[in-house]
């Protein structure tokens, strides 16, 4: 673009206008997010099936090298007695290529501790797992499905929630809860405590 500038001889110039060195905002949500791409606003980074599965595995072991995951079995003796356990509904897990790193380790730890909790509960037989999260990528539903999980669109999952259910969502929206409470009460909710959002 060009501009016009009256010189001290009284002439009019005509000079170009210095490009700006400021990024537009497209490119500077993508450098303070730091993904690859976006969807609906959410930044992801790119992986492939080989990669998040490796993710995953790392996670696993930090999560069952930790005395929190030999806690959570010992939990699980009185559920395994008193409960009996018909389905898994997995709520709000959040996409396993988030392009937060502290999002993604949430998540595939999140993921490794319901294995722990569906390993003691599976006694010789197979639980039916669903996942429910719209963030969900196209991969990340893949890698569940490798995994033997079934995943469905939101909000399909809540009409899954049973008395026999155990359902898992953590550090979910209070709509989430809300849509949880409407259905049958599930024999076991492993929730986030819901007087923090009183605070």
């Amino acid at each position: 673009k060009r501009k016009e500038i009256e010189g001290e001889d009284g002439w009019i110039h005509i000079v170009d206008k210095p490009r700006s060195n400021q990024p537009d905002a497209k490119a500077k949500k993508q450098l303070l997010q730091g993904g690859d791409f976006d969807i609906k606003g959410v930044s992801y980074i790119n992986r492939t099936l080989v990669e998040m599965t490796e993710d995953f595995e790392h996670w696993k072991r930090s999560w069952e090298e930790r005395p929190t995951c030999q806690a959570l079995q010992e939990k699980l003796k009185y559920v395994e007695k008193n409960r009996k356990i018909e389905n898994v509904v997995v709520l709000g897990l959040g996409s396993l290529q988030s392009a937060r790193r502290d999002g993604r380790r949430a998540s595939l730890t999140q993921l490794a501790a319901l294995q722990t909790i569906v390993s003691s509960l599976e006694r010789g037989s197979e639980l039916q797992i669903v996942f429910q999260d719209p963030q969900f990528t196209k991969l990340d539903k893949e890698f569940l499905a490798s995994l033997g999980y079934k995943v469905v669109k939101d909000p399909d999952a809540f009409a899954e929630v049973a008395e026999g259910s155990l359902v898992y969502a953590i550090h979910c929206y209070a709509s989430v809860y809300k849509s949880v409470a409407e259905r049958p009460r599930p024999a076991v909710l492993i929730i986030t405590d819901v007087g923090n959002f009183a605070r």
